[in-house]
């Protein structure tokens, strides 16, 4: 019975090990591709982890008399260096706290300092921002971060790690709850809520301790789109806000059109080929200027949502403008691999986030 047991129990442990393992390297398979990107994204060190255990499953089962425990064993071995690869590809030789990455697997609470109504939304009802304070006296730079969530969910309090992180290193954060359907469209008013924001930070910025000439928009996924056709939006004198220093988006949709019909119903009002004007003014490959602030892109190489290729595209199309910035990709990492604060690639991109900070706009008045 025992052997029986533990036969059983490595066996289906390596099957788990392995679509993980396989996914991993090949992220378009169906299914298999997508579990793969998505564990090795968050949880690198978890499956390589798991891996090494399904080593130890089948050495179990062999010494308790499996025959087939060796080839478990061995198997498990393969993905088990499999996986090592992955983490020795998205670290690159960096400082990895090990401890946090196996056990910082959501966003701690960041507490922010205050919660203020900065506007309403078109039925009257009120909207917040989080506010996070450096320490020591300001005037500090600004970060509006903006949540993702397809446009039609999330939460203001989806990066409150990383928002004070920001803070400890000398960025104001003021994280934006912006309008959510119904009713629809929200595109146009979603980007308002997001100037507004920008410019309740530069309004009340003597009080605060903010510098209103150094104001960076920011945001993942549906809000990265979000800050960056809000940024086009301020320069074409479309919003009402103070001109951004610089934009940071982590793996932004560049182009509504290819966006799930049911989402361009809710953000645009309908398809996307009858509101050409909507349209253009969310898909941020159609706002490509010479004069957009300096731009930093982060995306997991593997996203099975925003398609890599076009997000590379889109960088291509910004650097050929000449809008300084760059790209920075995490190797076999899926979308939203930075929701878990200690994983690697969260890890790994955050200094490079601040190096583009520190660069752009300083974390100390000049």
């Amino acid at each position: 019975m025992l052997v029986w047991l533990v036969r059983t129990v490595a066996i289906v442990w390596l099957l788990g090990v392995l679509v993980v393992a396989v996914g991993t390297y090949a992220p378009k398979l169906p299914v298999i591709g997508f579990a793969g990107s998505f564990v090795t994204g968050q949880y690198p060190l978890h499956a390589a982890l798991a891996a090494v255990l399904g080593v130890g499953l089948g050495a179990a089962g062999w010494a308790l008399g499996a025959r087939d425990g060796a080839v478990v064993a061995a198997v498990a071995l393969v993905a088990a260096a499999a996986l090592a690869g992955v983490l020795v590809s998205q670290t690159r030789g960096e400082r990895i706290d090990w401890w946090a990455a196996l056990t910082v697997v959501d966003q701690p609470d960041g507490r922010p300092d205050r919660t203020e109504q900065y506007a309403r939304d078109e039925l009257g009802r009120p909207l917040h921002l989080d506010l996070y304070r450096p320490a020591g006296p300001g005037p500090h730079p600004v970060i509006v971060w903006v949540h993702g969530g397809s446009w039609v969910r999330g939460e203001r309090d989806d990066r409150t790690a990383l928002n004070r992180w920001f803070a400890d290193r000398g960025h104001a954060v003021v994280s934006v709850e912006y309008r959510l359907p119904p009713p629809a469209p929200v595109g146009e008013g979603q980007r308002r809520d997001v100037a507004a924001a920008a410019a309740w930070a530069a309004a009340h910025a003597a009080e605060e301790g903010l510098d209103p000439d150094r104001i960076v928009i920011a945001g993942q996924s549906a809000g990265a789109t979000l800050a960056l056709s809000t940024t086009a939006g301020i320069l074409a004198g479309e919003l009402a806000a103070p001109r951004p220093r610089a934009v940071i988006a982590y793996y932004p949709v560049t182009d509504l059109r290819l966006v799930d019909r049911s989402l361009q119903d809710a953000v645009l009002g309908g398809r996307s080929a009858a509101r050409p004007r909507e349209t253009r003014q969310g898909s941020p490959i159609d706002l490509v200027r010479p004069d957009l602030p300096p731009t930093l892109l982060v995306l997991g190489s593997a996203d099975h949502f925003v398609f890599p290729d076009r997000v590379r595209a889109y960088d291509r199309a910004l650097r050929a403008a000449g809008v300084p910035g760059r790209l920075v990709e995490v190797p076999h990492a899926d979308h939203v691999f930075d929701f878990p604060f200690g994983s690697p690639g969260a890890q790994v991109t955050r200094p490079r986030v601040a190096a583009f900070l520190d660069e752009h706009v300083g974390a100390r008045t000049p």
